[in-house]
């Protein structure tokens, strides 16, 4: 069953009328899809339950460096942030029913994500974890995301492209080996330290079983070939140099039917451009066979 659509019904309650149309606007198609119900995959573990070093919030007063929908982000030290989850107090929204169910959302999004760091473990292609607790999690501070760069600086080197490519490849063939779908894929996800790419922001993360078949799965209308999709419109925005934005479950694709063909840019000459058309075309049928496929394609920069 298809999650249902809430942002609208967020965007109504928390950002007045006056700035509901730029915050749209600036993330159109963007937005993870998040259900009414709260997550759907948060393990029997509560956070009441999740073991904590401290015994109080040791993060009070710390400066925000980033706002998203459901946390925020502080600043620990020049190395060192905390994601919290973003929580209301009674009478910043009209009904306090809707500050309870709001904020318990954006705990379980927090559970959610410290579940799935520590399943995924270390891995150089995601942003450095140290250590959880219901109060947040506590991560690398990287120098930015990849949209913003992107649209800042100027195009890079193509074996820098290439190995951002291949970098990516690799880190989402081993987030799917760990049985885990991303679905939240879009570049402000992918962030950058040390001129490394490093994926971040698992709040949307869907946990499935360790036994199952991960090329056959289909979870919320989830796939592995959406999860491709997605990713191959990264890889096109690094090979172009040129920020795309694409969400598959967008309200402009009710039906979730898979783009026409004739709906994709031209790509012949484009850096690693057939590996990215097959992404578009759902021609791979696992994150391991695009990555097997493009470890022969990038042995000749695609």
């Amino acid at each position: 069953m298809v999650l249902s659509v809430i942002r609208t019904w967020l965007c109504d309650i928390i950002w007045p009328p006056a700035t509901k149309e730029s915050d749209q606007s600036k993330n159109h198609n963007t937005q993870p899809r998040i259900d009414r119900n709260g997550p759907t995959n948060i393990p029997e573990q509560s956070r009441s339950t999740l073991p904590s070093p401290f015994f109080h919030d040791p993060y009070l007063g710390l400066p925000v460096i980033g706002n998203g929908m459901t946390g925020i982000v502080l600043k620990i030290n020049e190395g060192r942030a905390v994601k919290k989850a973003k929580l209301y107090k009674p009478g910043q929204l009209q009904n306090r029913e809707d500050v309870e169910y709001i904020n318990e959302i954006n705990k379980q999004t927090l559970d959610n994500e410290i579940q799935v760091f520590q399943r995924l473990g270390s891995y150089k292609g995601i942003i450095p974890h140290f250590q959880t607790s219901q109060y947040g999690i506590e991560l690398a501070l990287a120098q930015g995301n990849l949209e913003p760069y992107l649209e800042t600086y100027p195009e890079r080197e193509n074996s820098l492209r290439t190995s951002w490519i291949w970098s990516l490849i690799n880190t989402f063939a081993y987030i799917h080996s760990h049985k885990i779908f991303v679905d939240d894929i879009a570049l402000r996800n992918i962030l950058i330290l040390d001129e490394q790419l490093k994926l971040s922001d698992f709040g949307q993360a869907i946990l499935l079983p360790l036994d199952i078949d991960i090329p056959s799965a289909n979870e919320n209308d989830l796939n592995v070939q959406i999860e491709i999709l997605h990713l191959g419109w990264v890889l096109h925005s690094i090979a172009t140099w040129c920020v795309h934005k694409y969400y598959f479950f967008s309200p402009e694709n009710p039906d979730l039917c898979w783009p026409e063909p004739d709906s994709f840019p031209n790509i012949d000459d484009v850096l690693c451009g057939k590996i990215i058309k097959k992404c578009w075309r759902g021609e791979y049928t696992s994150m391991d066979n695009l990555r097997d496929e493009a470890l022969q394609l990038l042995n000749g920069s695609c």
